[in-house]
């Protein structure tokens, strides 16, 4: 079966829920894989009539001096066949540890999810060599059955800021050799770019293709093939274990996207395990390894009640509170945050937490947050306004509370979880709390609540999100 054959029989057994448009965009780089699949599908469009619109994609990474001659060539191109071409720049940051081709990955995704068009289907050029490399990697890693299942042929991605709508991906050349890419860009005249980057075997997969994969074929000509079909039984038992782990996975489940601790307990190791690697899967968290996920019943499931035991990996943390697992982000440190506020001047609070303003009573519009302060006039000694974070063993009366203890007991009182403690912003009159901030609330005192009640305030503090 020749490649247009091939090709024109993967769209034509896409099914309506996974063909909601028949518009489809090719993610092209310039390269041969790329320009192919481009080239095969405007054959279909132009000589098989095949109802379809059809456009193309450019990410420009900015890694080599060579991207702008490429994003020229692929507009070129699109010119010549009249396909409806766009391009954009991403910005890499490995400030987080990532690698230059799991950043690239990542930001060419998110960038192709931003610009295609709602239930639009991406086209990725990845063949079977692909697959092959992709899966010796797997390997190396100890990957269990999901990651050897390699590349998915079909997956969906929800745009940003709108959950309903979705952009489809869709490989269709996963079964199509190298060489049969290369026998129809050398039938058709096809003229592409090279990526130099390609030659450096410091990155793994090109260490794979050039070094590697060679050997491998020359001894097994048909280990591609082979590793692919392996690749899509792991992919068929997976699949059956994500269904049985999805039954066990809902009991378990509490408010704030949380899982209950003795249901989990409850569980054998390896279900733990594998329930618990679906929840992530879920929150599009990439999984830890084996030995953290070994870690999570021993030092942190049954630790002490009262104990605060932290598992982190990357930027995650498990974390335990009362009878609920949560995975969370690394809180960021503002203990070290403190201002004296000023009268009418905004102050951004860190963390994205929002702003606050200290006003004069006449000026508060009514429509914010608002904590009553009590009036310089009344109390001089009173007047410095502080907000601050952590002091967590300063005593705090709130409001209709009938005595004062510190705040640490009063937040456990409220089960007010450890991490989320630190992003409570602390607001004091000198040695005197008088309010906190919690998700954009605040939280009087007993003193200010009853400055609010009789009117006997001549300023306060404003909290918008903005």
């Amino acid at each position: 079966m020749s490649l247009l054959e091939h090709l024109e029989r993967q769209i034509s057994g896409l099914t309506p829920s996974l063909l909601p448009s028949r518009h489809f965009v090719v993610a092209y780089s310039a390269g041969i894989d790329s320009h192919v699949l481009l080239h095969a599908l405007w054959k279909l469009q132009q000589v098989k009539k095949t109802p379809f619109t059809l456009s193309a994609i450019y990410i420009h990474h900015g890694l080599s001096e060579n991207a702008d001659l490429w994003q020229q060539h692929c507009a070129d191109v699109c010119d010549a066949l009249n396909i409806e071409f766009a391009s954009a720049k991403v910005t890499l940051d490995f400030s987080n540890g990532k690698g230059v081709e799991a950043q690239a990955r990542e930001a060419r995704y998110a960038k192709l999810v931003e610009m295609a068009p709602t239930d639009s289907v991406v086209m990725l050029a990845q063949h079977q060599d692909d697959q092959l490399e992709t899966v010796l990697l797997q390997l190396k890693r100890g990957a269990g059955p999901k990651g050897l299942s390699g590349m998915g042929t079909y997956f969906t991605s929800a745009k940003p800021g709108a959950s309903q709508q979705n952009v489809h991906f869709f490989r269709p050349l996963l079964d199509i050799s190298q060489q049969q890419i290369q026998h129809y860009a050398k039938e058709q005249s096809l003229v592409w770019q090279e990526d130099e980057s390609n030659q450096n075997t410091d990155f793994e997969r090109n260490f794979i293709r050039r070094d590697v994969a060679p050997l491998l074929n020359e001894r097994w000509p048909h280990i591609a093939q082979s590793v692919s079909r392996s690749a899509k039984l792991c992919a068929e038992q997976q699949a059956l274990l994500d269904e049985v782990s999805l039954e066990k996975l809902q009991p378990l489940r509490k408010p704030n996207n949380t899982l209950c601790v003795k249901g989990l307990l409850a569980l054998t190791e390896a279900w733990r395990i594998q329930v618990v690697r679906l929840w992530l899967d879920e929150q599009n968290i990439l999984s830890p390894s084996q030995a953290i996920l070994t870690q999570l019943s021993n030092e942190l499931l049954l630790s002490a009640q009262d104990a605060n035991p932290i598992i982190q990996w990357q930027s995650w943390q498990f974390r335990r509170f009362e009878d609920a697992l949560y995975v969370i982000t690394v809180p960021k440190d503002v203990k070290s945050y403190s201002t004296i506020l000023s009268l009418s001047k905004k102050y951004e609070l860190p963390l994205l937490l929002g702003c606050v303003e200290l006003v004069r009573a006449q000026d508060w519009s009514g429509n914010k947050s608002f904590l009553a302060i009590d009036s310089p006039d009344n109390n001089p000694e009173l007047s410095q306004v502080t907000l601050s974070f952590g002091g967590f063993s300063r005593r705090f009366t709130p409001q209709n509370s009938p005595h004062s203890k510190p705040l640490k007991q009063w937040f456990k009182q409220w089960h007010i979880a450890p991490w989320e403690r630190s992003q409570i912003a602390v607001i004091s009159q000198n040695e005197r709390i008088v309010g906190l901030l919690r998700k954009g609330a605040f939280l009087p005192s007993q003193h200010s609540a009853d400055l609010r009640a009789r009117g006997d305030f001549a300023y306060g503090l404003c909290y918008s999100g903005e």
